[in-house]
């Protein structure tokens, strides 16, 4: 005696639940959680230099204010799409939180993650007409020594990240 049963549906679910619980939603970007996992494997000898790219959107909060949040979220997007749009492929974006950001450059120095910075401002510059301007603050550090704890070089990134953010308040 066969039974036959086609499970596809309930795989194609399980598949999307799984892509879910990496992936942020609204800029389709990996997860926080994702990164954290990530982390390990690209925290090796091996992959040093390794710099980390923190950064935080200017004027999100002013954006939802005054034109919805649904321009808010495209603000969002549009930010994703120009740090994904600098990357190399062996580079890993995520979405950190609400309107945070983080990159890990693997095999990158502090210079190379500079012009990093330079294209994603360039990238938010390059806008399709739309009255809001992508803006975002960036920080950048760099670990270079295996011994050095990578908590550490994330809080240098979040430090720098927060210093040029209130930088750029003005501006924005």
């Amino acid at each position: 005696v066969f039974v036959l049963r086609d499970i596809s549906e309930r795989k194609a679910a399980e598949e999307r639940i799984k892509y879910l619980s990496f992936h942020d939603r609204l800029t389709d970007l990996f997860s926080r959680d994702y990164f954290e996992e990530e982390i390990r494997r690209f925290d090796t000898p091996r992959g040093l230099p390794l710099s980390l790219v923190m950064g935080d959107v200017n004027g999100l909060k002013l954006v939802n204010d005054v034109f919805g949040h649904q321009e808010g979220d495209t603000l969002l997007r549009k930010i994703a799409d120009a740090l994904k749009g600098a990357c190399r492929k062996e580079d890993m974006v995520a979405r950190w939180g609400g309107d945070e950001f983080v990159v890990l450059l693997p095999k990158t120095t502090e210079t190379l993650a500079m012009e990093f910075s330079k294209r994603v401002r360039k990238l938010c510059t390059e806008t399709d007409g739309t009255p809001i301007q992508p803006s975002i603050a960036l920080g950048i550090a760099t670990k270079e020594d295996p011994t050095q704890d990578f908590r550490d070089v994330l809080k240098n990134a979040e430090d720098r990240m927060y210093r040029n953010k209130l930088m750029d308040r003005k501006s924005t």
